[in-house]
């Protein structure tokens, strides 16, 4: 039989369709990208194709490669949907050390002024020393990462709906990264904005004014400037707030602040938020989420008061029992702390939880789906005297039984076991340690 056969010179992949080679292409990482788009004119051409270029992820870069990625991103004008810089770093920044001078010893040793030069990480300075340290040696990256931002954010002013950006040791501080966001970011519906050298954005205005520019963002993430005030602009600007992150910042001249209870309890009455991170606040301790609790359960006997008092309600409203059961007759608000699905919360220099604490939170968020909490030894060591460590182990085992048999009461014994999750053994944070410290000094 026969069988016709297609020449091989005839056969090249180049002449696949255009569209089978962007599906091919979308699999391959930015920097393969660019590689290999430098092959042949005819993928050098798909490769330009924006449609490519919808979800950034810059990872892993030294700041130069950084900027340069950037920079050949601008040219491709592409409408990016999300942008994510993660671990990114820069080796001049953290091995430049900047001379000062002891001006103590040089006043009594003037003959020895070369013996004397002290050094200093050249991060320690702040940010006007900074400018003028980085213009002194010439150091422009800053500058050009500004721009090459401010020309992606532009370009997708319209499309970008998450900016994600993390663990970068990099001097963001001094880039035009929030004027960007203001600018540029008002379809950003999830930010990100973590673990960085700077700790986060450190001012309430500067949050203030990310809430008035961005009004469509669902996620705000990380360790921000929240006052009760900033919190209550963000209840009132964010109306599709699901997911928040709520930390202690430090004010010059004041110290630690944070938000407090009443702060916490009005985010709580607006039903909005399903994720809720608690990084070490003071206002989570046994009293304050107790009292919490309680104000929930005279909403709840109010609640029924109305419906069982109401011209409407069923004919059977004297029996207590139905009305136990049946869901209300008339949509109502839910009551604080319902909304709350997924919960996060860490331990180390505030005031710990205990038993009685876990289950009164439990109760404030009767619909948890997962809840993440995180300590040590060294944080309830540090606030309860006496405490030995057989103790602590005995907590743990009565808290992490009280919790189980909750979630597995709601959730069943399978979805259960992925529902909790304690770290009751953290490291220990050089914070914690400090603060010891000064204590024991006192």
């Amino acid at each position: 039989m026969d069988i016709d056969i297609i020449p091989r010179s005839s056969l090249s992949l180049i002449d696949m369709p255009e569209n089978i080679w962007l599906d091919v292409f979308s699999y391959l990482s930015l920097k393969e990208k660019f590689t290999t788009a430098g092959t042949c004119r005819t993928w050098h051409r798909i490769l330009a194709d924006p449609s490519l270029y919808t979800h950034i992820s810059l990872d892993y870069m030294e700041f130069d490669t950084l900027v340069l990625c950037m920079q050949q991103l601008c040219r491709l004008a592409p409408r990016i949907r999300s942008l994510r810089i993660a671990n990114c770093h820069s080796s001049f920044i953290s091995k430049t050390t900047v001379p000062i001078q002891n001006t103590s010893i040089m006043h009594h040793f003037p003959q020895h002024q070369g013996m004397h030069t002290l050094h200093t990480h050249i991060t320690s300075f702040t940010l006007p020393r900074r400018r003028e340290e980085y213009r002194k040696l010439g150091f422009t990256l800053h500058q050009d990462f500004s721009h090459a931002l401010a020309i992606l954010m532009e370009q997708s002013h319209e499309s970008l709906k998450s900016l994600d950006i993390q663990d970068n040791f990099l001097d963001l501080e001094m880039t035009e990264l929030v004027f960007c966001i203001v600018r540029y970011g008002r379809h950003l519906e999830h930010l990100l904005y973590n673990g960085n050298r700077d700790g986060g954005f450190i001012a309430p205005e500067i949050v203030s004014a990310i809430t008035a520019a961005c009004p469509n963002i669902k996620s705000f993430q990380g360790q921000h400037a929240i006052s009760d005030t900033v919190l209550r602009r963000m209840m009132s600007g964010w109306e599709e707030l699901k997911s928040i992150t709520l930390a202690p910042y430090q004010v010059p001249s004041v110290g630690t602040k944070e938000v407090s209870m009443e702060g916490l309890w009005s985010l709580l009455e607006c039903g909005k938020v399903e994720s809720l991170e608690l990084l070490d606040l003071e206002c989570i301790s046994n009293d304050n989420v107790r009292t919490m609790m309680e104000r929930v359960k005279k909403l709840q006997a109010t609640s029924f008061e109305r419906v069982a008092s109401s011209p409407l309600s069923h004919p059977f409203a004297h029996h207590h029992s139905y009305f136990a059961t049946a869901p209300p007759t008339t949509p109502s608000s839910p009551l604080p702390g319902s909304s709350v699905r997924h919960l996060t919360i860490t331990k180390y220099t505030s005031t710990p939880l205990t038993l009685p604490g876990f289950g009164a939170l439990l109760k404030l968020f009767p619909n948890l789906e997962s809840f993440k909490f995180t300590t040590n030894f060294f944080t309830y060591d540090h606030h309860f005297l006496g405490l030995i460590r057989d103790i602590y182990e005995k907590e743990i085992v009565m808290v992490e039984r009280m919790i189980r048999t909750e979630m597995t009461d709601r959730w069943g014994a399978t979805r259960a076991a992925a529902c909790w999750e304690g770290e009751w053994n953290a490291t220990v944070k050089e914070e914690q340690r400090l603060r010891a410290s000064i204590l024991r000094s006192v």
